[in-house]
């Protein structure tokens, strides 16, 4: 990509923050310049071009961030002494997105997944194309689904799809995809979960046997009162070997107490492992923290609402993690700061607290100290 000034901008605004996230990290030099080679060649040029400002980027709403930054860093932690893994996840946007020649944004992406086939040695393309496929918007039908579109309300994201990298540092890159297929869905008719369990179905591993967990899920969804007002956002998958493969499927709850946390988390129950119980009570300690801190209010009870909040992303929003041979999903919760959260600097304090308080005083003074660089 020429350097120009979206170049710059993308560069300054995320290549910068990026790199001081792998610098704290404590990646090694060789690591850390060839993820930073890679963004810049690779990456950038898939955001497209800038207005001049993050708040400013208008041309195509990107569902990847509230304000619609088509970008977003994130820190993975572990708790079995390993360092942590920085990765990000991007929308492509191409020159023609929103316009007659590219409505659903779709061009981008298609090429920076011609690129990623010589940049990132462990890519496997069979179950982004099966996806792809089955839940991105078909060129073949354009007509009626960008009426759709056009129909449906300015609240509703254009967005349909997502790319991620994991940015290992004794492995090769991880890329993941992720599809959101509201476009393809609105015209069948098919609410987006029941689009994307049929598209799993229609998988050979799934035809073999595999993903018989997928069952857990749908039966909540049926027959439990938090699981049918589940609202269906996306499938993640990963680029990879279908054999150590998984499926992501990124479910939203308008509900907010700490009590429908665990219901939806245990899918009613139905999930039920060693160590819940501590897991929970740390994640209730958490919870009070980001949400109640102590300093302020009194301790809430797990039954309290979280204030009300009428934005497209409110809520609270889980991933159930499916693998071919776990006969149980594996839950996942995003805990929703933004729009709940007091202040960058609570939360950020409410965090690493937490983190110190379960043993890696290292990694909390990190993140603290690359927050302080990057805000």
């Amino acid at each position: 990509m020429a350097r120009g000034l979206s170049f710059d901008f993308w560069q300054n605004h995320i290549g910068i923050p990026l790199a001081i996230l792998m610098h704290k990290a404590g990646y090694d030099l060789e690591t850390q310049y060839s993820y930073i080679r890679f963004f810049l060649d690779c990456a950038i040029p898939a955001l497209g071009p800038s207005s001049g400002s993050l708040s400013g980027y208008s041309r195509w709403k990107s569902f990847m961030t509230d304000d619609h930054t088509p970008v977003e860093l994130s820190w993975e932690w572990r708790h079995n002494g390993e360092s942590p893994d920085i990765r990000y996840s991007i929308e492509p946007i191409g020159l023609s997105a929103g316009g007659y020649a590219d409505p659903f944004n779709l061009q981008a992406t298609r090429h920076l997944m011609g690129q990623l086939q010589y940049t990132a040695p462990d890519l496997d393309l069979r179950w982004y194309n099966h996806f792809a496929e089955r839940l991105l918007p078909d060129y073949r039908d354009l007509g009626s689904q960008t009426e759709t579109m056009l129909r449906q309300s300015s609240t509703e994201s254009p967005s349909t799809s997502f790319l991620a990298f994991d940015l290992r540092r004794k492995e090769p890159m991880t890329v993941k995809a992720y599809f959101l297929p509201s476009r393809r869905a609105m015209p069948s008719g098919l609410s987006n979960f029941d689009l994307i369990i049929r598209a799993i179905r229609d998988l050979p591993e799934f035809r073999a046997g595999a993903f018989q967990a997928l069952g857990l899920l749908t039966e909540f969804t049926e027959a439990e009162p938090h699981g049918s007002k589940l609202e269906c956002d996306m499938l993640g998958i990963d680029c990879v070997s279908s054999q150590s493969a998984r499926l992501k499927i990124y479910m939203r709850s308008r509900r907010t107490s700490f009590d429908s946390v665990r219901s939806i988390m245990t899918l009613g129950d139905r999930i039920q492992r060693p160590g819940d119980e501590p897991a929970f009570r740390d994640l209730f300690e958490l919870w009070q923290a980001l949400f109640f801190p102590a300093a302020h209010e009194p301790m809430a009870a797990s039954s309290t609402e979280l204030r009300h909040c009428n934005h497209r992303t409110a809520g609270i929003l889980y991933y159930f993690d499916f693998s071919q041979t776990n006969v149980m999903p594996v839950p996942k919760v995003y805990l929703p700061v933004r729009h709940y959260g007091e202040s960058d600097y609570v939360i950020a304090r409410a965090v690493c607290a937490h983190m110190k308080r379960n043993g890696q005083q290292h990694e909390a003074r990190q993140y603290l100290s690359a927050l302080k660089e990057i805000l």
